[in-house]
């Protein structure tokens, strides 16, 4: 640990669990009450940089106004440069990139009820007119419970201010068409990149082939081969392509028109298969690949119909 020190306030620093283009995350004790936190801290390299301090500012700004279940809770934060950093709750689990190379692909049901809780979070942001513009596999949490929330706003853009015209931002293999164009970063670009992020936990594969290049990206997001995503269950397998193949629309204006309208399409496909609970069947998956411990809280629901 050698860019902080290992006390911050009543935050006493553990150990990093995450990196990314901004900051550094930090597992730390919050001495007053013993909790887990996480703290993010702006790189030191961008300690003394305005633009970069500015980002690190509007991310705090956004995130202190989330309140919903599946976006994690702010809790504190400090701005006083060249110590910069913001403290939220500490999720016991994974990113879904790490979940997934424990894991490989998930059955579809649970594909599933991990997008439904992620769109729940995303229509949240949607309905306060942020776009979280950076839905990486990095940037989703699961829990050992099986609760799923959005994370890492570092990019999050507020509708009324900016949408990142004429840049391209992001994380590669992650990219919505908005991001590759200068018509700026829109809602419909959220939802572009939850597609991306169901179809890679259908398949443990990214639909679209991490690159820099621009026609090489767009390319790429139109050959799209939507017959790997396979069930046993024909029915169950039209309907997924289906819903995956509408939220990854080149254009806005046939693309899933909304967090809430996707939402209730894959609420419609798990009722259908008997899925009453989306967390109870991340759960179950969790504790039957052994990377978490049976419960007597959650119903046991059968999550591997269709499982190719």
């Amino acid at each position: 640990m050698k860019s902080y020190p290992k006390k911050i306030g009543p935050y006493q620093l553990i150990k990093e669990v995450g990196a990314g283009g901004l900051g550094r995350v930090y597992k730390a004790i919050d001495e007053r009450s013993g909790r887990s936190v996480a703290v993010k801290f702006l790189h030191t390299k961008y300690s003394t940089n305005r633009r970069f301090l500015g980002i690190f500012h509007r991310e705090l700004l956004i995130v202190s106004r989330l309140r919903h279940k599946h976006i994690v809770n702010y809790l504190d934060s400090h701005f006083d440069p060249p110590l910069c950093f913001i403290v939220t709750e500490f999720v016991d689990g994974w990113s879904g990139h790490q979940m997934l190379k424990l894991t490989g692909k998930v059955p579809p049901l649970v594909a599933l009820s991990i997008a439904m809780d992620m769109l729940q979070g995303i229509d949240y942001l949607h309905l306060h007119d942020v776009v979280h513009a950076d839905l990486s596999a990095a940037n989703y949490l699961v829990d050992k419970n099986g609760k799923v929330m959005v994370t890492d706003f570092g990019l999050a853009c507020e509708q009324n201010v900016e949408n990142y015209k004429n840049f391209v931002i992001g994380t590669p293999g992650y990219y919505s068409p908005e991001h590759l164009k200068n018509t700026g970063i829109v809602p419909a670009s959220d939802i572009y990149t939850v597609g991306l992020n169901v179809y890679e936990l259908l398949t443990g594969e990214k639909a679209v082939k991490p690159s820099t290049d621009r026609r090489k990206i767009l390319a790429s997001m139109r050959e799209i081969d939507f017959t790997k995503i396979a069930c046993t269950d024909r029915k169950l397998e039209k309907k997924i392509r289906r819903l995956v193949k509408k939220s990854l629309q080149m254009s806005t204006w046939w693309r899933t028109p909304s967090a809430e309208a996707m939402v209730i399409a894959v609420y419609s496909v798990l009722k259908e298969y008997g899925i009453r609970y989306s967390r109870h069947a991340i759960k179950q998956f969790l504790v039957d690949k052994r990377l978490s411990t049976p419960s007597d809280k959650f119903e046991k629901q059968d999550i591997y119909q269709g499982a190719a």
